[in-house]
């Protein structure tokens, strides 16, 4: 009976943690010298070939669909545009969740035995058990680290922060009223580019590390969310770049793997935008840590000749 329960506490996990692996943007900043635009959650985008404004909003993927409500300008400039973009269009879930479930799974000659000490296993095991359930290693072991990593910080949310839904944040709401407003929902990205990027940036054992370092530090990560939460709500996107900047202190990424978690995916975005924009006025939702620096998407917009201002009531 207990082996049942577990079963299907871990199924009903697995499929709320397949939908925030599509929308959610884990690991930390690349390092950064210099400010960019800064002071509201919304941007207006006009000026160049554009016939109609478009609008970039800057999500926190957590944050409860309702909150979109309270955003200055928000509801007006989502109604005044054609369609609506998103880092990946989430509609399809039947279809995407084979793919995402498949690319979560270690290989078969590797286990967790191999990539901890006694001491480090038990811990990890341990930890988990106390945030999912009373389900560790045991129960998780098949998943790659990244994928457990991804699903502890989801329960810890959950733990820290109770009455979050998962299955109604801010991208899926913005995305289910383009739908019933019969608009286009376009995706910047499709499910395996945000697959390379979680599971496929680097091996088993560099996760394994982060997963085992983030555990360790769980509480004083989650210490510092009120503060980022805060900074969000304000709309200082440069403030809430530096706290995740201090975040990433805690447990550094590599370069290359921080750099393909931001920096990369801006440059491709931004060889898909100005077409989609130039289509249709667009309402564009992509989480807030893409907007700000100097490599963040206000920044590259003004740089190829838009005009970029923030919408302010």
């Amino acid at each position: 009976m207990k082996n049942y329960k577990q079963l299907i506490i871990i199924n009903k996990m697995r499929k709320t943690v397949l939908l925030l692996l599509l929308i959610i943007a884990t690991g930390s900043l690349y390092a950064q010298t210099e400010t960019g635009k800064s002071g509201s959650l919304l941007w207006k985008i006009s000026g160049k070939d554009l016939s109609k404004p478009s609008y970039l909003l800057g999500t926190l993927h957590l944050k409860p669909g309702e909150y979109f409500d309270s955003i200055p300008g928000a509801t007006a400039a989502f109604q005044s545009c054609e369609q609506a973009v998103g880092e990946v269009v989430m509609t399809d879930m039947a279809g995407m969740q084979m793919q995402m479930q498949q690319a979560m799974m270690m290989t078969p000659d590797t286990t967790y035995k191999m990539l901890y000490s006694d001491e480090d296993y038990q811990f990890v095991n341990d930890k988990i058990s106390s945030l999912v359930a009373g389900s560790g290693l045991g129960n998780f072991g098949k998943l790659k680290p990244s994928a457990i990593q991804m699903t502890v910080i989801v329960f810890a949310y959950m733990k820290y922060f109770p009455g979050i839904n998962p299955m109604n944040t801010m991208d899926i709401h913005i995305q289910s009223e383009a739908t019933k407003e019969q608009k286009p929902v376009l995706g910047l990205e499709t499910v395996d580019d945000q697959i390379r990027v979680l599971f496929g940036m680097t091996s088993l054992q560099n996760q394994a590390n982060d997963l085992l370092c983030g555990l360790k530090n769980m509480d004083k990560m989650m210490a510092m969310i009120p503060e980022q939460l805060e900074s969000y709500n304000q709309g200082d996107l440069n403030k809430l770049q530096q706290q995740y900047l201090e975040d990433d202190k805690i447990c550094p990424s590599d370069p290359s793997e921080s750099a393909a978690l931001i920096k990369d995916r801006n440059q491709a975005w931004m060889g898909k935008l100005p077409e989609i924009m130039k289509e249709k006025s667009s309402f564009i939702a992509v989480g807030a840590l893409h907007l700000a620096g100097e490599d963040g998407l206000l920044n590259l917009l003004e740089k190829a000749g838009y005009i970029v201002e923030p919408v302010k009531l």
